[in-house]
């Protein structure tokens, strides 16, 4: 007996080794999905930071301000509604706002 690992036999002891084996294989099909969206999710930011470069050299030619706080507010209401309470209000806020900041610095680099 195995009383030391809290099985009295060795077919209880295969069984969980089993549903553990199982368990684990789930989680990594999980975080190999996790791991292919976020280089998704990074190709995209990348994408948009592009952009928002690209339009902020077109306001500095311009001389159209380049801080429009009503445009961000419009992009996080807009994505609030689109996520119809999937994410909270909040959270949406705080990833985009960080995107935002980070293109913000990278765009004063440039």
């Amino acid at each position: 007996m195995i009383y030391e690992s809290g099985f009295e036999n060795l077919s209880r002891l295969a069984r969980f080794q089993s549903i553990l084996f199982d368990m684990t294989d789930t989680i990594s099909r999980h975080r190999k999905k996790i791991d292919e969206l976020d280089a998704q999710i990074l190709d995209l930011i990348e994408q948009r930071v592009d952009e928002a470069i690209n339009i902020r050299h077109l306001k500095i030619m311009q001389k159209i301000p380049l801080f429009t706080p009503a445009r961000e507010q419009e992009l996080i209401n807009r994505l609030v509604n689109k996520s119809a309470g999937h994410l909270p209000a909040e959270v949406i806020k705080d990833i985009w706002m960080t995107i935002i900041k980070g293109g913000k610095r990278i765009g004063d680099t440039q």
